[in-house]
């Protein structure tokens, strides 16, 4: 399983990139299923790993930005993929997968450069990276994305246990902002030059306050910069499917190739992700090749991240009455086998830390926390979204006609609107949800490494 942080699926040439981004994905592309409407279960990546590792909803497995930690009571993909003799492995270099999350149950060899237990080479690459900032007051990761693949690589050759089927899961943070791809792909793919790179703000904080002002041409260049960082990490990607094609694994392997979430590049007036749930956000890239979903098939139809645990359990031929009977989404190959999908998605969003908001943005707080500082859950058909908003800011929008969700129609179709509240009242009794009384920050939960990290990526100051 592969993970893109913060991808939008234009970025990706077999969605429809002008560009040839992702040669070696949309090789997969080819092989299996491609899902147009693929919809997350949030804005930003810890929830949506909790619910894709656990196939439901934040609402329901509790672990969402007021209550940073997994509920032990549900078990995980990896989990139940160990207890049916699987070799489980995971290598990430984003903060939220591993111990402090509790995102790492059940693999049995887990590598985070945000985490203790990194290799040498992770050390040593990141503090290179150390020194780079301290010099040139710049932040730079393409190393460490040669270090996950290369990690990910010596496991499968080396590592593993050969006598087991195993299950890789890699996460990648090269596509997550800042945007600042190797020189050779940034020329290629943007034809900037490195000051012109660095010219760009990329940090959300500044921008939404309104302390600095962003032109076309700014989103213009910084998508081109996104999809240079797609286009890295497809390449390197592929020197991993080279050797299963290699070693004839790769024909008899399920894989699915997914975004997190995705990000705002000024639509909404935002800049990057985690305060909206709208569709820069939550239709993200969803690509699988496994037995039963066909290959160099393209499915227009709703589906759903929280998808992917069921699919694979299928896959893996494993049935467990009673893990499936707690996924709140369905084996992907039985939807498109019997063409029956989900007549709507749901996708939350719980109050977003502010601490950062406090010290980056200290005169426009009053602002902000009376427009973000609420809940939202939206519920989304294949034409509609509605989005109900805990302060009773709730949203409608006609999809078909306003694809960019521009135009709120709450006040013009106020029946449609209490018919999709309606669905999703209806959808909220069918669990027991799990609700935090009192926010939990990321400082407070994350260890020492993980608040670096987040420090790099402008998450917190």
């Amino acid at each position: 399983m592969v993970m893109l942080d913060s991808v939008r699926p234009e970025w990706l040439s077999c969605y429809g990139s002008a560009a040839t981004t992702s040669p070696r994905i949309d090789a997969i592309a080819e092989r299996g299923t491609v899902f147009e409407t693929a919809i997350g279960p949030s804005a930003w990546t810890f929830p949506v790993m909790a619910s894709v590792f656990t196939g439901m909803l934040p609402t329901k497995h509790g672990g969402h930005d007021e209550h940073q930690l997994l509920d032990s009571a549900y078990p995980t993909l990896a989990e139940t993929l160990q207890r049916h003799g699987y070799d489980t492995a995971g290598f990430a270099d984003v903060p939220y997968v591993g111990p402090s999350t509790r995102l790492d149950r059940g693999f049995g060899f887990l590598s985070n450069m945000r985490v203790p237990q990194v290799s040498l080479a992770s050390k040593v690459f990141k503090a290179a990276g150390r020194v780079h900032r301290k010099v040139s007051g710049r932040y730079t990761k393409t190393c460490e994305t040669r270090v996950l693949m290369g990690e990910a690589l010596r496991w499968y050759e080396r590592q593993r246990d050969r006598s087991k089927p195993f299950f890789l899961y890699l996460h990648t943070d090269e596509t997550h902002a800042p945007f600042l791809p190797p020189p050779e792909y940034r020329r290629k793919f943007a034809g900037l030059s490195r000051t012109r790179m660095y010219e760009i703000n990329q940090d959300k904080q500044l921008y939404v306050s309104g302390q600095v002002r962003m032109t076309e041409r700014d989103f213009a260049d910084l998508h081109a910069l996104a999809k240079a960082e797609v286009a890295f990490f497809d390449a390197w990607l592929g020197v991993l499917l080279d050797r299963l094609e290699r070693d004839g694994v790769l024909s008899d392997t399920a894989v699915v190739i997914a975004a997190d979430h995705g990000d705002n590049l000024g639509e909404h007036g935002l800049l990057r992700h985690g305060l909206c749930l709208y569709d820069t956000l939550v239709h993200v890239p969803l690509i699988v090749k496994s037995a039963g979903t066909g290959s160099g098939r393209r499915v227009r139809e709703l589906v759903q991240l929280i998808d992917v645990f069921p699919t694979l359990m299928t896959a893996a031929g494993i049935d467990e009455p009673a893990t499936r009977a707690e996924h709140q989404g369905g084996d992907l190959a039985a939807q498109v086998r019997e063409g029956r999908f989900a007549r709507f998605a749901v996708s939350e969003l719980y109050r977003p830390g502010q601490g950062l908001w406090r010290k980056k943005a200290p005169g426009f707080m009053p602002e902000f926390l009376e427009r973000y500082d609420r809940r939202l859950r939206a519920l989304r058909t294949n034409t509609h979204k509605y989005i109900w908003a805990s302060n009773g800011r709730c949203e409608l929008y006609d999809l078909t006609r306003d694809p960019g969700e521009r135009r709120n129609l709450i006040d013009l179709e106020a029946g449609r609107a209490a018919d999709m509240q309606r669905d999703l009242d209806a959808w909220l009794a069918t669990f027991e949800a799990k609700e935090a009384s009192a926010t939990v920050a990321v400082e407070d939960t994350a260890d020492e490494r993980v608040f670096e990290r987040l420090k790099e990526l402008g998450y917190v100051e």
